[in-house]
This record gives C-alpha cells, sequence and structure tokens, in this order.
C-alpha cells in the first residue's frame, strides 16, 4: 500500500505553477513600455524610468518635427520667396521738379514701396547714408545723377535699389558706395551669421540646463547663464573681430553685444521652458530659431518683410544685436543704445518672469503641505 508522503510544518509553501504565458505577457509589456531595454543595454534605472512607451516615443518626434519644419520653411518663404520693398527708405537730394519726378516715377513702378526723405545737397545726403539714416539716396546736381549706397546694408540691398531706381527713371544711373564693407566681410553676413550662431547656442545652453538639472535653483542657473554669455561674447569677438577681421568695430563692442544676445537668448529659451513644460523646446526653437533670424534683418532689411512678420524686426534680440552690430561696425555706432537696452529688457524680463513663477509654485507647494498637515493632525 502506498503511504503518503507528510512535510514538515514548517516546510515553505510550494510555489504555484509555473504559466510561459505570464512570462510573454510581462515581456510585451515591458517592451511596450521601455522599448529601449533591447537595443541600449546598460542604461541607468531612472532613463529607463523616465522612458515614454513606444507609441508616444514613435509619434510625438514626428509631429514635433514636422511642425517645426513646416513653420520654418513657410516663414521663410513667405518672406525671401519674392521681397519686394515696403516703405524703403530713400534719400534725394535734386531740385524739386527732378525730385517730385523721381518720386512719381518710383511710386508708378512700386506704390507703397518708398518712403522719399528730402536732403539739401549731395553732402547732406552722403551724412544721411553714412550715419544709417537712410540706407541710399539719389543725388542730381551739376555733377550729374547718382546713387549713393552703403554698401555696409549688404549686395542684395544695393541691387533692389539700383534695379528700382533704373526701372523708376528709365536708365541706369551710375553707384558709387559712400560705406563700404570691411575686406573680411565681402558678402555682408559675418553679421547674421554671428548672431545666428549665438542665438542656436543660447537655445542650447536653456535646453542642455533644464535637462541635466530640471530643479536647479534659478540663482544657479542665472549664474551658469551669465558664465556662458561672457563666454559666448569673448569668442565671438576673437572669431569674428581678430581673427577674421568681418566686424570692424571694438573688440568690446562685439563682447558686449554678443554677450548681450548670448543671455536674451538663453532667457528667452528658459522661461518657455518653464512656463510649457516639454512643449517649451519647439516653442523656443519656433520663436528664436525661425522668427527671430528671419526677422533679424542679416539677410534683407526688414522693410522687405511680409506686413505680418515686419513689427517683429523692431523687438526680437537678433534683429536687435543685427542693428547694433552693423551699426557700431560702419555707421558712427547708429542704433547700438537701443541695441543694447533691447537685449537687456529681454534678458531681465524673462529672468523676471522665471522668478515670479518659481514664487508662486513654492507658495503653491508650502499651502499644499500646511493643508496636509493640518488634515493628518485632525482626528
Amino acid at each position: 500500500m502506498h503511504r503518503p508522503t507528510s512535510l514538515p510544518l514548517d516546510a515553505p509553501p510550494s510555489p504555484p505553477p509555473h504559466d510561459p504565458g505570464q512570462d510573454s505577457a510581462a515581456g510585451r509589456a515591458g517592451h511596450a513600455r521601455h522599448a529601449l531595454v533591447d537595443t541600449e543595454p546598460g542604461l541607468p534605472g531612472p532613463v529607463l524610468a523616465a522612458a515614454a512607451g513606444v507609441r508616444k516615443a514613435m509619434i510625438v518626434p514626428v509631429v514635433t518635427a514636422l511642425a517645426i519644419g513646416t513653420v520654418f520653411v513657410a516663414v521663410y518663404l513667405a518672406a525671401f520667396h519674392a521681397p519686394s520693398a515696403r516703405h524703403q527708405p530713400l534719400g534725394i537730394a535734386a531740385p524739386d521738379k527732378v525730385a517730385a519726378r523721381t518720386e512719381l516715377a518710383l511710386n508708378n513702378a512700386a506704390p507703397s514701396g518708398y518712403t522719399f526723405y528730402r536732403y539739401p545737397d549731395a553732402e547732406a545726403a552722403r551724412q544721411a547714408v553714412t550715419h544709417d539714416t537712410v540706407p541710399a539716396a539719389l543725388v542730381a546736381d551739376s555733377r550729374g545723377t547718382r546713387l549713393l549706397v552703403a554698401g555696409a546694408q549688404g549686395p542684395s540691398t544695393v541691387s533692389s535699389f539700383a534695379m528700382a531706381v533704373a526701372e523708376g527713371t528709365g536708365k541706369a544711373v551710375p553707384v558709387q558706395d559712400v560705406r563700404p564693407l570691411a575686406a573680411g566681410d565681402s558678402r555682408g553676413l559675418s553679421v547674421f551669421y554671428a548672431s545666428f550662431g549665438v542665438v542656436l547656442a543660447g537655445f542650447l545652453f536653456a535646453v542642455s540646463s533644464y535637462q541635466i538639472a530640471p530643479r536647479l535653483r534659478l540663482a544657479a542657473r542665472a549664474l551658469s547663464m551669465l558664465v556662458f554669455s561672457a563666454a559666448s561674447g569673448m569668442t565671438v569677438a576673437l572669431i569674428a573681430h581678430t581673427a577674421f577681421a568681418a566686424l570692424p568695430t571694438s573688440f568690446a563692442v562685439v563682447a558686449l553685444l554678443v554677450g548681450l544676445l548670448a543671455c536674451a537668448s538663453a532667457a528667452v529659451a528658459g522661461v518657455l521652458l518653464r512656463l510649457f513644460g516639454p512643449i517649451g523646446m519647439p516653442v523656443a526653437s519656433v520663436v528664436l530659431l525661425i522668427l527671430g533670424n528671419a526677422t533679424s534683418g542679416g539677410i534683407l532689411p526688414a522693410t522687405f518683410l511680409p506686413a505680418w512678420l515686419s513689427p517683429l524686426a523692431s523687438v526680437m534680440p537678433p534683429a536687435a544685436a543685427v542693428r547694433g552690430l552693423r551699426g557700431a561696425s560702419y555707421f558712427h555706432n547708429a542704433h547700438l543704445t537701443g541695441a543694447v537696452l533691447t537685449l537687456l529688457a529681454w534678458a531681465v524680463g524673462c529672468l523676471t518672469v522665471q522668478y515670479l513663477v518659481d514664487r508662486s509654485a513654492t507658495r503653491r507647494a508650502g499651502r499644499a503641505e500646511a493643508e496636509i498637515g493640518r488634515t493628518a493632525v485632525q482626528p
């Protein structure tokens, strides 16, 4: 007869029967939650814990990149595919009859294209061009008819004036460059490249700062921003001013304006990240890298922008920096003070907003903790 086998009373309970389906289901769930496990072994636990699911990881980057790319293409094509002047300043130093005939011809050729400023003689017109009061001036006197231009405005601006005047007057007019570009900047794009690079660096600084330390105190973040801004100003000044002689102004002015642009760009991106969270990065890229650089005036003057875009050229940080650098380099420091004040306003304003947001969040957290404490002591 078979006798049943007895187990000790303290023996551990037998494990439940193994179900292979449970392992496969758990594996599928884990894979769906953290798809990086299969392709990136050895990732830290916190990184995997914060990873998105497969669906979100596949869809969100596509939507974000597509949206930013669409905005970029739409804005730049709208602004530059067929630029035409709108109220472009043009000086005229000529007898009244000649000036009136010229204005009428240009208005007929390009309605609302130009705003005319009269000057008594060629020297007054020249002073206006060299101080960036007007980018060009048409002069007609005993020496003949000629177009005074500032080559420092860029080849595109100069050629647009030459073609417009030739079309309006019915004949080619000799062009005299009274403020040529520096030898190290033959195309007039150094100001734009320097500004664009610094805006991009400021954007990347803010993004990396929040990715590395999202809860860093604002005082520490602002100190890091100041170090980054000073280093950016010195580096760009060494490259653009000293190495390539592309910006013919003082080293200190280049370092100051570029440093302020770096600070303003980082502050703008930082406050957008603080306000909008993960969506702040694409929002900041649209504001700074697309709208900011499209309206900077580094490619074409703001008067060639469409009406819905041109107002940004007077307030955006890249536009202020471009005006300041160009004015300091070629036009007797024209627009320098305004550029410094605009960039300071952006930096200080954005840091102030971020401080107020942080302070409000701290107060809400304090009230929530106090409410939890009162609830816990109630019988």
